[in-house]
């Protein structure tokens, strides 16, 4: 066979039956998952019948809601000690004492208490800088609705880790 040894032969082919395998299989996984969306990292998926809610869970209205919003597991978890800290699971929670003032509204707000600085135009942010990434014009109400607040979050989370950071240094949650 031309000099090349028989073993070496049935390694390439049997690495070749593997390799076609996974490929066939990774491409049936979107079918498998079915009308959930893996935007962050497949090994992190947990399928619809793992989703239980741990009885510890502070805020477990919530997990489900951030896992539907593409959030990974390690993060919902994170996130059920950051809400419950900042605003006891309440979407209406409002701190007042924060410096921050867009259209006559001082604070931060909602469930994460997001502070309005990501909402405030800015010379780098014209529109916000949650309005740029969010894609969407956003007044500091709609950071009392739990999807907003859930997207704004994500999106905070996002950033800070793209600065090579934790993710939570916003909520001093490193």
């Amino acid at each position: 066979m031309n000099g090349v040894p028989v073993n070496k032969l049935l390694i390439v082919f049997v690495a070749t039956v593997i390799g076609c395998a996974s490929v066939a299989e990774a491409a049936n996984a979107p079918d498998q998952i079915g009308r959930y969306v893996m935007r962050q990292h497949p090994f992190d998926y947990v399928p619809e019948v793992q989703r239980s809610i741990p009885k510890w869970a502070k805020c477990g209205q919530y997990w489900n809601r951030l896992r539907n919003a593409g959030w990974l597991e390690k993060d919902v978890i994170k996130a059920d000690a950051i809400m419950w800290r900042e605003s006891r699971c309440l979407s209406s929670a409002h701190n007042g004492d924060d410096p921050n003032i867009v259209e006559g509204v001082k604070g931060s707000l909602g469930l994460f208490q997001i502070n309005l600085f990501w909402i405030q135009r800015t010379t780098y942010y014209p529109n916000g800088y949650l309005q740029t990434v969010l894609g969407r014009d956003l007044v500091p109400e709609d950071l009392f609705d739990v999807a907003v607040t859930i997207d704004a979050a994500q999106a905070l989370i996002r950033y800070d880790r793209s600065l090579g950071r934790c993710g939570w240094s916003a909520w001093l949650g490193c």
